[in-house]
């Protein structure tokens, strides 16, 4: 019983950003690499911790700058523009969730934060000002705890914008309502529980919509595994169902059949056996089963090796150890996409760049759909704020980003945002498991609905 609820943990934050595995977030890493204050805890399971990031040598206060100038740098900026915007410094909101094994989820995306922020601010900012991180820990399962320190970080703590309320799960559907009736930014900010952030000005997200990840897999699927029957299950949220009604009629519309749909659940391993074996059952069998969640492949693809049956599995995502964690050796082959990242082995400037930047302030912190989905949040946050320009407000930065036309941030496929699309990308690769590692699956790196 313990295991399986570690299991439905683990699914319920992965689901969305999927946050996995992390040692790296230590006190060695609070005292040497950023400077720390504590707050006050607003409630006993809340914690709070303000942040200026710095090289991995320096050692300071909050909000004490950074002597190292470099790109982005300018001299004679602007005073305070906007709430959280003062002439040197920038205040970002985030919600993590650092109770039980959830501390080493969200630890692998505060590490990427802070890593991110630290190399900013060595090079001077965004404009002269550096970047200040105010975040607090709530339940991913607490829609009214992620409410509740939304609200003290947008009301007491007066930040700027807020950054990956993506990775708070279904529970952050609480509080994308909330910022933006505030109007306050909020990049990397979505939820299981939304259909579409669309609805909700002030919330942009760099991931691929769902419509084109099901009709990219569905497509993929029938044309590049030339598969012909496939089983499909989904898990209960929006987000999921929204991706079912796009993948199923890609993969009718390219010559297949879809023999069998249905919910797996909370990932609850008992159910997905019983979903396997049904799928098992079936005659004829599908040769292809697509799971529209990590944890679900994983776990369906072990019960199908239990069984003796060879069948092809793929997943929404799944680029993450805790992947390998549950299925081990009996994951080879299961297909992943990358949700609009560069697959493993992707080589830009950029993501040596991205690499290097963890390397030298979290060295034991590997690339991974986790850190590439925090590291995009933080580029999508840097270049609409340069483009809304040393007069920095909350109005010009939603301005600029809905006004980013096919940018490119070398991490992923191309972003492109306007006032009726908030998700931002439209293509994604795909990985495949071998021998326990995570390996390119295509020679392309992207693939979107229009290439088939």
């Amino acid at each position: 019983m313990g295991q399986q609820h570690s299991r439905r943990l683990a699914a319920a934050v992965i689901a969305l950003s999927a946050l996995a595995c992390s040692a790296c977030f230590s006190s060695e890493v609070r005292t040497r690499r950023v400077a720390l204050s504590r707050g006050q805890d607003p409630t006993p399971e809340v914690q709070a911790t303000t942040v200026a990031a710095t090289r991995p040598d320096a050692v300071g206060t909050p909000g004490a700058g950074n002597s190292h100038k470099g790109r982005g740098a300018t001299t004679g900026v602007q005073g305070a523009t906007d709430v959280g915007v003062t002439a040197n410094t920038i205040k970002l909101g985030w919600v993590g969730d650092f109770s039980g094994q959830a501390r080493a989820i969200f630890g692998v995306s505060l590490d990427t934060i802070n890593a991110f922020i630290a190399d900013l601010n060595s090079r001077g900012g965004i404009y002269g000002r550096h970047i200040q991180l105010v975040y607090y820990s709530a339940s991913s399962s607490s829609p009214d705890q992620v409410l509740a320190v939304t609200r003290r970080l947008v009301e007491q703590d007066k930040v700027f914008a807020m950054i990956g309320l993506t990775g708070i799960g279904n529970a952050s559907a609480s509080a994308v309502p909330y910022v933006s009736e505030k109007r306050v930014p909020c990049v990397g900010c979505r939820s299981n529980g939304i259909t579409n952030i669309s609805m909700f000005p002030t919330a942009f997200d760099g991931q691929i919509t769902p419509p084109d990840h099901g009709a990219v897999i569905g497509a993929f699927v029938a044309k590049r595994l030339n598969k012909k029957r496939m089983a499909i299950g989904y898990c209960e949220s929006a987000l999921s169902q929204w991706m079912r009604d796009s993948l199923g009629p890609a993969f009718k519309k390219h010559g297949g059949t879809v023999v069998d749909q249905r919910s797996i659940g909370g990932c609850d391993q008992t159910l997905m056996d019983s979903t396997v074996a049904a799928w098992y059952g079936i005659y004829p069998r599908p040769d292809v089963i697509a799971v529209i969640d990590p944890i679900g492949a994983a776990e369906g693809a072990a019960a199908a090796r239990r069984m003796g049956w060879d069948v092809q599995f793929v997943a929404t995502g799944g680029w993450f150890q805790v992947v390998l964690d549950i299925g081990g050796s009996q994951t080879e082959g299961m297909i992943g996409t990358s949700e609009g990242y560069g697959p493993p082995g992707y080589d830009t400037p950029e993501m040596t760049h991205f690499r290097q930047v963890l390397k030298s302030y979290c060295p034991r912190r590997g690339v991974d759909l986790t850190s590439l989905n925090t590291w995009d949040w933080m580029t999508i946050f840097e270049e609409g704020a340069r483009r809304a320009g040393p007069g920095l407000t909350r109005t010009g930065l939603i301005d600029a980003l809905n006004n980013m036309r096919e940018w490119s941030n070398g991490i992923g496929a191309p972003l492109t945002f306007t006032p009726e699309r908030h998700m931002g990308r439209s293509a994604t690769g795909f990985f495949r498991i071998h021998d326990e590692a995570f390996q390119r699956a295509t020679p392309e790196d992207f693939f979107s609905p229009e290439d088939f």
